[in-house]
């Protein structure tokens, strides 16, 4: 006798057919698992280098900021304390140089400027020292690397009727890396700039008015760039003081 199957109901080749889809979709195939890793890769290729040129900026911007700030330092400190230069009318009867002095000399980069003023801060109590002292400018180059300038300022707690260059005292690098620095001389007497000052010569024994400073230094590019101020000295004439 032979056994009848039963025919195919509508739902039994539903349920076949869901059962094959679901076969068909349980996993990926390896192209499709080759394109998410290259789709992958390259989104975080494009992240890390925006990540990586936001901090190089971030770096380059903190530089040049740091760069001016220690440049625009630098300018105050030198106007304020030309702007306390003085000259006294005291000095030493048997000295062949005066205590006093506003020696200023032109050289092809920095300029060198030696003076004497009243910009002294006494940060000991009790301490052998006034509120005048002798500072100088001058450029020197680094002893680590010859081809950066640096401009030195250089300060003697003590006046003394000597060569600006042999009077001891605390020297430190007050701008690293310039390319230039130049300072103008304004004689309010013949109304004219000059690029020299020596007080100890006739005509020019008094200090300045006003002393124009301009400071050269390369940017993160490699260009010049130049600050400039204006320092007004108050005490034009020699004063009575002694130290």
């Amino acid at each position: 006798m032979t056994a009848v199957r039963a025919p195919w109901t509508a739902s039994c080749r539903a349920r076949l057919a869901l059962r094959r889809t679901s076969v068909r979709s349980a996993g990926f195939t390896l192209i499709e698992l080759m394109l998410a890793i290259a789709i992958l890769a390259l989104i975080t290729t494009l992240m890390w280098s925006s990540f990586s040129q936001a901090s190089r900026n971030k770096k380059r911007i903190e530089a040049q900021q740091e760069r001016t700030h220690t440049v625009r330092t630098a300018l105050l400190r030198m106007a304020r304390e030309i702007e306390m230069s003085f000259l006294s009318e005291s000095e030493e009867p048997d000295a062949t140089l005066p205590r006093t002095q506003f020696l200023a000399v032109s050289r092809p980069d920095v300029d060198e400027l030696w003076l004497t003023s009243f910009a002294h801060q006494r940060l000991r109590a009790g301490a052998p020292e006034s509120d005048a002292a002798a500072i100088g400018y001058f450029g020197e180059r680094d002893p680590e690397d010859r081809r950066i300038l640096n401009l030195m300022r250089k300060e003697s707690r003590r006046l003394v009727p000597k060569d600006p260059h042999e009077i001891p005292g605390e020297t430190y690098v007050l701008c690293p890396d310039l390319v230039r620095l130049k300072f103008s001389y304004y004689d309010y007497r013949k109304k004219e700039w000059h690029d020299d000052w020596d007080s100890k010569v006739m005509g020019t024994n008094f200090l300045p008015s006003h002393v124009h400073i301009a400071l050269t230094v390369l940017d993160d590019q490699g260009r010049e760039q130049t600050y400039a101020t204006d320092a007004r000295i108050q005490l034009t004439d020699r004063v009575g003081y002694r130290n």
